[in-house]
């Protein structure tokens, strides 16, 4: 949950593409991944509180906040404010080794690519992360700048390891002492807290660490946001989280065991599955969970590559990604299943990232959140991969639902051996969603009157966006008595202008369909103008 909720971006092709990508980082706010924060958000619903001040500021005297004394600020890429942790493989670092922080992947960067993972680079001038970030210490509070992305990535995981540039030593100066990630996964009906730094709708002189209490209401979440395929993500009925929590440390309730990772959170004011509402996967489709359902990242895959030297993929029995895999790239499409061109079909093309070592490549598919890309068992025999790579374009299935296409790559064609394994250990991923059902929401029309123009009473209209339901439409309007919004001829696509009918020229009428990102149409809306 990067500092700026909500998510953004429909899809279509051509203008369509273009104009989605429009919308969705304008007519609706700033949206952005997860919990971090940028800016001003998406608008809260009237008479709705913000959740951020649901949560009670943490006092840092008090038992909770002498726990989560290592739990702060992180201000990172494009100044978008998270939350980060201070981590060590043991409670007792070395006091002259430069400590290392943990938060979100997507508080690194929110653009992340679906199979993109970064290792050991350095961190861009300006990020900084503030530790013991409590309202009522603020003349004492420290703040270091970071100077490496030990590891960042967003593939299965939304995850990053920071490295500052104060020492552990430093930080136990100020009675800061890092947490250890635990080796396990909270079950489900866990009680959990979650210390976090929300942004998003609260006063910028309260945008300080609060403590939400809460518990694990599903594990093994198998989740999809934006570009993002996710698994063994647990969801929560925590509240009072909003933009800025994102990367918030997740402990058990009693503050002692760090668990977990704010990640992202089910965004008020939005429909469907998109930037901001992340859905569950399974063989029956995509499950749209209740607004405010919070989302938390475990940390064992972090746990099992730490040792006293800090972070270490190569650690026997290191979980993290390394980033070695085929590349795979698509354009994660939203279709019907038979397009004009014909059925639906995959629209990924792979490459070799070492053409000794992906001389081959295997693919599975199947319904996102039912497919293990991880077990051999429903790969296709390993085919020659060229240099220049080959394009997947089977045939998508039929039935409304996301799919996942897995593709893994090796030496030979045995699809045996240690190379094999560590390819199956971590696949590569394209998605795409077979979409045949039209938007659940009626299209909306908005009118605005203003009757002191030059030339008498003047209509504004528009239609309304309904992400991620409706986010493109197209209309038409005219004279009342030649324009009928069931007759298809005459339509356009809306191009953000609204449109300006001087009332002294009606009647009129104004039609809209709206269309989501399947090209899946409501019925024509009709507004008479007088």
């Amino acid at each position: 949950m990067r500092d700026t909720v909500p998510h953004r971006r429909g899809i279509r092709r051509g203008i369509r593409r273009g104009l989605r990508r429009t919308f969705a980082t304008g007519a609706a706010g700033l949206v952005v991944a997860g919990l971090s924060w940028g800016g001003p958000a998406h608008a809260a619903e009237p008479g709705r509180e913000r959740a951020a001040q649901e949560a009670p500021l943490l006092d840092s005297g008090s038992a909770a906040g002498r726990k989560f004394r290592s739990t702060g600020r992180l201000v990172g890429g494009d100044g978008t404010t998270c939350t980060a942790t201070i981590i060590h493989s043991s409670a007792r670092p070395d006091p002259a080794q430069k400590a290392l922080i943990l938060s979100n992947g997507h508080c690194v960067s929110d653009v992340m690519k679906t199979n993109e993972v970064v290792a050991d680079r350095a961190a861009p001038e300006g990020w900084t992360f503030t530790p013991a970030y409590f309202h009522d210490n603020t003349a004492e509070q420290r703040t270091f700048s970071v100077d490496r992305v030990v590891y960042a990535t967003m593939k299965g995981i939304d995850v990053s390891v920071l490295r500052i540039s104060a020492t552990y030593g430093d930080l136990a100066k100020l009675g800061v002492t890092p947490r250890t990630p635990a080796a396990h996964r909270p079950a489900q009906g866990t009680r959990l807290q979650a210390a976090h730094a929300p942004a998003d709708g609260v006063e910028e002189g309260k945008r300080f660490l609060r403590l939400s209490e809460c518990a694990a209401t599903g594990t093994g979440v198998a989740l999809h946001e934006y570009t993002w395929l996710w698994r063994d993500f647990v969801r929560t009925d925590c509240r009072g989280i909003s933009g800025g929590s994102s990367g918030g440390a997740v402990t058990t309730v009693d503050g002692t065991e760090l668990v977990g990772m704010l990640n992202t959170v089910s965004t008020p004011g939005y429909f469907g599955c998109g930037l901001g509402r992340p859905c569950e996967g399974g063989a029956s489709g995509l499950v749209v969970p209740p607004d405010d359902t919070v989302y938390v990242t475990p940390v064992d895959a972090v746990a099992s590559c730490l040792d006293g030297a800090g972070l270490q993929l190569d650690r026997p029995g290191c979980r993290l990604d390394r980033g070695e895999q085929v590349e795979v790239t698509s354009s994660g499409q939203q279709t019907q299943s038979t397009t004009p061109q014909g059925p639906a079909r995959w629209d990924a093309h792979v490459t070799p990232l070492d053409g000794r070592r992906h001389a081959y490549v295997a693919f599975k598919t199947g319904p996102f959140g039912a497919t293990d890309c991880t077990r051999r068992e429903g790969y296709s025999r390993p085919q020659d991969l060229p240099a220049k790579g080959l394009d997947y374009s089977e045939l998508l299935p039929g039935r409304d639902n996301l799919y996942v296409l897995c593709a893994v790559g090796g030496p030979d064609a045995t699809a045996q051996g240690a190379a094999w394994a560590r390819s199956f250990a971590h696949p590569s991923y394209a998605y795409a969603r077979v979409d045949n059902t039209p938007p659940t929401v009626a299209p909306e029309v908005n009118v605005q009157r203003f009757d002191d123009e030059p030339d008498g009473t003047v209509y504004w209209v528009r239609p309304v966006y309904a992400p991620f339901e409706i986010t493109s439409y197209r209309i038409k309007y005219g004279p009342k008595a030649a324009t009928h919004c069931a007759d298809p001829d005459g339509y356009h696509y809306f191009l953000g202008i609204p449109a300006s009918l001087k009332a002294s020229e009606g009647p009129w009428t104004y039609c809209a369909i709206g269309y989501d990102n399947a090209d899946n149409p409501t019925p024509p809306k009709t507004v008479d103008l007088p």
